[in-house]
């Protein structure tokens, strides 16, 4: 895995087609060289990050961030984040929590697994791309982000 483009890697962990195209859309519109990815399951992420699974031998970019949703089958958002946190490997890499939940138990839930930011999602376009401006413009831009470890 290589972070060597210019153009970020913005990862979506959701199992929502919907909302990935949403989020999709909505990042291409404030940003044209942003590169997305997105798979449906904490499994699909971590075959992508260590190249196994359906990722074998494929040449892979390190995402400058990820987006996670919260309720996907399986294992939840917030599982996935802990897991994420304690491989050495990936701890770096920042994750949005990208969720429909406004609810308090989740923020606070999100956070102490080791998401770095809890957002609200949107299903309206326009306060989509309001969002996904505001995620280029700080972490993207402006914030600066780790190397592999």
């Amino acid at each position: 895995m290589s972070l060597t483009s210019k153009s970020p890697l913005v990862m979506i962990v959701d199992d929502d087609e919907e909302d990935i195209y949403l989020a999709k859309r909505a990042f291409k519109a404030c940003r044209e060289d942003i590169k997305l990815v997105s798979v449906s399951s904490g499994a699909l992420l971590f075959d992508y990050l260590s190249g196994t699974g359906s990722y074998e031998g494929v040449e892979t970019e390190q995402p400058y961030i990820i987006l996670m949703d919260i309720n996907m089958p399986i294992q939840n958002g917030f599982d996935v984040v802990r897991a994420l946190k304690k491989h050495a490997e990936f701890s770096h890499i920042p994750v949005i929590m990208l969720t429909t939940s406004d609810a308090e138990h989740d923020v606070n839930k999100a956070y102490a697994a080791g998401a770095n930011s809890y957002l609200c999602k949107s299903v309206n376009a326009n306060e989509m791309k309001n969002i996904t401006l505001r995620i280029c413009d700080f972490w993207l831009d402006l914030a600066k982000l780790p190397k592999a470890a």
